[in-house]
């Protein structure tokens, strides 16, 4: 029988979904264990065809499942033994039964894996749809080593790499930055000498990845799916460790120990996890920036322990792409991690990504590109290509998007387009893009320098009450419950709910008073601010809300506009900080001036009425659409 390659994405699409719908129905697997039975099965079929064209995974006439399967079973087994297969499922068994095993080659048997990677075409197409199993598979329940391949293409792009360079992930998960390293090397190779065979090619890829392609994965079952993913690209994948990045020393592995030496590595590309902090003395002792200023070990999150490992790790003039959360950028507490990295390394760039990028991933953390080159002494007048990308060629739900923001901003970066260049002596206290956009810092300078009128700072006009109640403390009383959700940025109003004290999720309430600026800090853009009616005097609202009570002689008509203006709700999203919904500090927003001019009592006065007219606007819309609906109503029941 005539053995084919693939000749599409679609055609291996429909392959690869035909299997996992045989090991479903058979077993009831669910998709993980799915996706991990049939790579044992397509590791089994590229091994035949490496080792014997193909020939063992063909089903013979006449062959029952039994005795095919057990072929199969003792392929496994033998690939388990072999150079270049060897540690990808060790001491790992085929667990799907005899009609599964049969039924799945019976779909593959017809097409060549090996000779799908025979031309370039063709080796994109099969890397990309075992890149897409990984993550339709595991996004959400593994989704933590699932980078969308855009923003890994990108990412090694701005750094750069070169066939000489040692490149390592210390989280490597699917493998995809080692990857996309080798598949922009088989560019770069083509585009200086097209007339390079796709094996020579592929023969140096190899070559390459077993001398400078190094991964770290904490996560046994993930650093396999690393292992096997980089094989079907044609790649080694003997530099894929199963090992905490962070506790390298412990391993115990002379050869890992060579390969990371601090202050070797050409490049690094990192997706840290996001989440969970470390708390082992023992591994927060070993970093600068796991002890506090006595020296003891304090407990931090672990990618800021990963940055440090990463800078260390660095060749003095090596570089880094590291995705980062928006909190390292920004907060206030972590000031001492971004301190650090200026004093070891030049930041390249700074790239503020959609809110939502990672969501498709399976996390709603914001995160930002940060690219440093490590230096011993940074130098202490340059410019940091700062810029916030809107399209990244997908979009929210993970789908393609043909807009896509990444090419241009490759090349903005590489000329060193002005408008997107910051010097660094400008950069104080927070290092994220948003802070330092063009238009954002025009935002600013409107409410630092008014050539009109005086600018007075809101702490300067009121008092923001820090008067607390803890509901628990009169559980079987009747509470008004202000939140974000109760406060409507269109109609102006408050809607507190009503419930028992006992019910109240928070234990510090602030007390409300009527004609206090209620101001909510999370998503500031929404515009959540109001002035809290008599009728309201003595509810209560959680600690999202900042409580602006003014001095007396200060208008509150003319101040809650102003803090509602377009222009004052942008100032406090770019002084937002956060990795899951940005807010502004209540210290910042303190800090924050407003224009204050002389009569400003009978501008207030002027912005009433306009809310006013409004209002009776509004009701006069409403009678017109009530009219319209009855009219319409009687003509079409026949009154």
């Amino acid at each position: 029988m005539p053995i084919a390659r693939f000749t599409s994405e679609y055609e291996l699409q429909k392959v690869v979904q035909r299997c996992h719908n045989i090991l479903w129905e058979r077993h009831g697997f669910d998709p993980a264990q799915a996706f991990d039975e049939f790579s044992k099965l397509l590791f089994v079929r590229l091994y035949d065809e490496i080792t014997m064209a193909g020939a063992q995974t063909t089903i013979r006439r006449g062959e029952s499942p039994r005795q095919f399967s057990a072929r199969v079973r003792w392929l496994f087994e033998q690939a388990n033994q072999s150079p270049g297969f060897s540690g990808i499922f060790s001491g790992q068994t085929i667990t799907a039964d005899d009609i599964a095993i049969y039924e799945v080659f019976r779909q593959l048997q017809n097409y060549s894996l090996l000779e799908t990677t025979s031309s370039v075409d063709g080796a994109e197409i099969k890397g990309t749809i075992y890149e897409q199993m990984i993550g339709n598979t595991f996004r959400g329940e593994l989704g933590q080593f699932f980078t969308h391949r855009n923003i890994v293409d990108f990412m090694v792009r701005m750094v750069g790499i070169q066939e000489d360079m040692v490149v390592y992930d210390p989280a490597c998960g699917s493998g995809g930055f080692l990857i996309m390293c080798a598949r922009i090397l088989r560019e770069q190779m083509h585009a200086l000498q097209p007339s390079l065979s796709y094996e020579t090619v592929g023969q140096r890829l190899k070559h390459y990845s077993q001398r400078c392609l190094v991964g770290t994965e904490i996560n046994e079952r993930t650093a396999r799916v690393a292992r096997l993913n980089l094989l079907m690209h044609g790649l080694d994948y003997s530099n894929i460790f199963t090992v905490n990045a962070l506790k390298i020393e412990e391993a115990g592995d002379e050869r890992l120990s060579s390969l990371l030496r601090e202050g070797t590595i050409d490049v690094i590309f990192a997706n840290p996890p996001f989440a969970g902090y470390e708390k082992d003395p023992d591994v927060l002792t070993r970093f600068e920036l796991g002890r506090n200023g006595q020296g003891r070990p304090m407990s931090v999150t672990r990618e800021v322990l990963f940055i440090e490992r990463i800078i260390r790790l660095l060749r003095p003039g090596g570089k880094a792409g590291i995705v980062i959360p928006q909190g390292i950028f920004t907060n206030r507490s972590l000031s001492f991690v971004r301190n650090y990295i200026m004093r070891h390394a030049q930041i390249l760039a700074v790239i503020e990504l959609p809110d939502w990028a990672f969501i498709p991933s399976g996390t709603s953390v914001r995160g930002s590109l940060l690219f440093i080159s490590k230096t011993d002494a940074p130098p202490t007048d340059y410019e940091v290509f700062m810029k916030r990308v809107a399209h990244i060629g997908f979009t929210s739900t993970g789908r393609p998007d043909e807009q896509n923001d990444f090419p241009e901003t490759l090349e903005e970066f590489r000329r060193g387009e002005p408008r997107y260049m910051i010097p660094v002596r400008e950069i104080r206290g927070r290092i994220d893009a948003k802070f330092y956009l063009p238009e954002h810092r025009e935002t600013i300078r409107l409410f630092r320098h008014n050539p009109k009128y005086r600018l007075v700072k809101l702490s300067e006009i009121g008092t923001f009450c820090t008067e607390k109640v803890n509901p628990r403390r009169f559980p079987d009383k009747e509470i008004q419950l202000v939140e974000t959700s109760c406060v409507d940025p269109l109609r102006l109003v408050i809607t507190p709910r009503r419930i028992p004290a006992r019910d109240c999720n928070y234990t510090s309430l602030k007390v409300l008073r009527a004609g206090d600026i209620l101001i909510s800090r999370r998503r500031a853009y929404r515009g959540a601010v109001v002035i809290v009616p008599p009728e309201l005097d003595g509810a209560l609202a959680i600690p999202e809300f900042s409580v602006l009570r003014l001095h007396e002689g200060i208008d509150r008509n003319y101040v809650v506009e102003i803090l509602r203006s377009p222009e004052f709700l942008q100032l406090m999203t770019i002084y937002s900080t956060g990795e899951m919904s940005g807010r502004i500090a209540e210290k910042d927003l303190r800090q924050l001036q407003i224009p204050l001019p002389d009569d400003h009592a009978r501008i207030g006065a002027e912005l009433v009425a306009c809310r006013m007219r409004i209002r009776e606007l509004e009701e006069r819309i409403q009678v017109e659409l009530d009219r319209i609906r009855n009219l319409t109503s009687q003509i079409i029941s026949g009154r």
